[in-house]
């Protein structure tokens, strides 16, 4: 082989190595495997991998993986190049954090995802003062109350405190009520970059009702972000031809249809 051309092939696989991180898997559940050679290798939580690697979830399975600040999360059946899934997380993050944005104003009117980290440093004190803000009445769950501190919560970026206070009021709540409080709880979760928790949420909810529609668009977003491309086909689809969806949530939706479909 010539000099230039060996240096070109040397190049070329140092920046494949330094292109590739170390990944944790932070979240596991069901069967999920790696790639190595021609055989599949089955992970376990904390394992660590190449961001290349190519992995392989079973039925109802889920997974994340993080590491070097990064972090992507898989939640359908199917087989996924981790770096594939990283660099198209990277591409679609304004349109993720812009959909989150629209979709979080049902939650609270100045819901956002933006200045999270400045949020965070408020945290450690408003959680300590609200952790035990729980109203009882005659034995009963104030609702009303914890959707109220929840709400607080999501206007000071304290996502997983807030997810955790939309919870207590699902478990007390009925009909419309409950449905409002999961939406809450699972927007919070997103919020907060918990994916497969705020998918798990949503896959929960009732298909019908009020919040049938923002529940779809919020689905079919998280489902894009982790793998599940046709269940987000599906889902979007059928809000659209069901009349779940008005206004600019048509077009949303139509977008990402085809977002879905260009994977």
């Amino acid at each position: 082989m010539k000099r230039p051309a060996l240096v070109l092939v040397l190049a070329v696989v140092l920046g494949a190595m330094l292109s590739a991180s170390p990944l944790t898997v932070s979240w596991l559940d069901g069967k999920v495997e790696r790639l190595n050679g021609s055989a599949w290798v089955v992970l376990n939580l904390g394992d660590r991998i190449d961001s290349s690697a190519t992995v392989r979830l079973g039925p109802g399975a889920t997974a994340e993986f993080t590491g070097g600040g990064r972090k992507v999360a898989l939640t359908a059946q199917g087989v996924f190049i981790l770096d594939t899934l990283m660099k198209r997380g990277l591409d679609s993050a304004k349109t993720k954090a812009g959909a989150l944005d629209k979709l979080g104003k049902l939650v609270d009117p100045k819901a956002q995802t933006t200045d999270i980290t400045a949020a965070g440093v408020r945290g450690a004190a408003i959680g300590d003062q609200t952790a035990d803000t729980m109203t009882w009445e005659s034995d009963s769950v104030d609702i009303d109350a914890l959707m109220s501190s929840a709400r607080q919560l999501v206007r000071d970026g304290h996502f997983s405190e807030a997810a955790d206070k939309f919870d207590q009021a699902a478990a007390a709540a009925d009909g419309d009520e409950k449905d409002d409080a999961l939406y809450g709880k699972a927007w919070a979760l997103a919020a907060g970059g918990r994916t497969i928790e705020s998918v798990k949420t949503l896959r929960a909810m009732n298909t019908k009702g009020t919040w049938a529609g923002p529940r779809a668009l919020l689905l079919g977003r998280l489902d894009i972000d982790s793998g599940a491309k046709d269940e987000a086909i599906t889902v979007l689809q059928a809000a659209l031809n069901g009349g779940l969806l008005a206004g600019d949530d048509i077009q949303l939706a139509k977008d990402m249809v085809g977002e879905a479909n260009a994977m």
